[in-house]
């Protein structure tokens, strides 16, 4: 057989695989839904880092590979709750390098319709108070000894409703009475 003709057969195979892999979501779709639910599994009700830590980082092997292979997959691919597996292990990521890594590529991502706006915003948030700036949404909040939410270091808190509805988050006020029923009447 002609060696060009072997080449050519090698690299159609290989193409049409890669293809094949790059088109076949279900796999990606189950295995971050997975992803999803070890995510969470000692971090709620309480957070547990000695069991959560190892977790944490075979989760983010899986994840950075998918998004470095085939970028950030909208939700019309994998579906929601593997949508919100990318999001929720680069969040949970122990390091600001890789949450500073991947943001770029989440706000194009969220432009593109591929993330989601709100979840965009709490990542912003927990970059810049990584690297000591103020919050710009007010998603990242902290409690009180006696149990009362707040938010620390917020820019320009007088306008962060309107920053808030940019990202389709509901009011400042609302949020933390969400978390906090006792917020209600803080202003």
């Amino acid at each position: 057989m002609n060696k060009y003709y072997i080449i050519s057969v090698l690299v159609v195979f290989l193409v049409s695989s890669c293809k094949k892999k790059a088109n076949d979501y279900g796999v990606i779709k189950s295995r971050l839904e997975k992803v999803l639910i070890e995510d969470q599994k000692y971090r709620n009700p309480i957070y547990d880092p000695i069991k959560q830590n190892p977790i944490d980082a075979k989760n983010l092997t899986i994840v950075t590979h998918i998004i470095d292979s085939l970028g950030w997959l909208g939700k019309d691919k994998i579906g929601n709750d593997a949508n919100l597996a990318l999001f929720a292990v680069i969040q949970h990521a122990n390091t600001l390098a890789v949450m500073e890594k991947y943001l770029p590529v989440m706000k194009e991502a969220a432009k593109k319709g591929d993330a989601d706006k709100r979840q965009l915003a709490y990542l912003i948030d927990r970059v810049e108070l990584a690297n000591n700036r103020k919050q710009i949404y007010g998603t990242q909040y902290a409690v009180d000894e006696k149990g009362k939410v707040y938010f620390n270091d917020l820019l320009d808190s007088a306008n962060v409703n309107s920053r808030r509805k940019s990202m389709n988050l509901y009011p400042i006020e609302d949020y933390i009475r969400k978390i906090d029923s006792s917020a209600g009447d803080r202003k």
